[in-house]
């Protein structure tokens, strides 16, 4: 690929979530607003290993994982869609509004998409950039929406926090070696 300016275009919201949501399918969301942004903002967790001999610095660190941010503002979306993943980021709360227990699993020892998984799965597409965005743990953060009200249209944001979930931590002595939170491939 060359260099070149990256314009991305028009960007389409899709989300997939656990079988029996109501986004169990992969289903559209919403279109980003007049400005068409949405951030993407990877979060790299390092560690530095500090020795006496160098005082306050480091001679090394060390890589512990890590997740992303991706914000956005809607103008044309589904309202049913944004409740259901508002639901779903409340770890499966039973109606919009309601809150779970207190302490409710988020992935619940389950598979991506399955029954006691709430995480939700990102894609965002373009028909103008060939690379879409998947991400594969996503919930809504703090704060998680914005919501203006009145007698105009209501440009809605949403903040999106993506995290590296695996039902088996330890995965064979690996721990998180292979690990997938993101790559360019939509959900089906």
């Amino acid at each position: 690929m060359a260099r070149d300016y990256q314009i991305n275009g028009e960007v389409m919201v899709q989300v997939k979530g656990k079988v029996g949501s109501a986004i169990a399918a992969l289903t559209n969301l919403g279109l980003t607003d007049r400005d068409g942004i949405v951030t993407i903002t990877p979060n790299f967790i390092h560690e530095g290993i500090p020795v006496d001999a160098w005082g306050d610095a480091s001679p090394e660190e060390q890589f512990f994982l890590a997740g992303v941010n991706v914000s956005m503002t809607l103008v044309h979306f589904d309202q049913d869609v944004i409740e259901e993943c508002i639901k779903l980021s409340q770890a499966g709360a039973a109606a919009i509004g309601t809150l779970p227990r207190a302490g409710a699993r988020m992935g619940g020892g389950a598979v991506r998409f399955a029954a006691g998984n709430n995480y939700i799965g990102l894609n965002l597409t373009s028909p103008v950039q060939s690379k879409p965005w998947r991400f594969y743990f996503a919930r809504l953060t703090n704060p998680p929406f914005t919501w203006p009200i009145g007698t105009r249209r209501s440009h809605v944001s949403l903040n999106w926090e993506v995290v590296p979930y695996t039902v088996d931590p330890w995965n064979a002595g690996a721990g998180a070696l292979g690990t997938v939170y993101f790559d360019r491939t939509l959900d089906t």
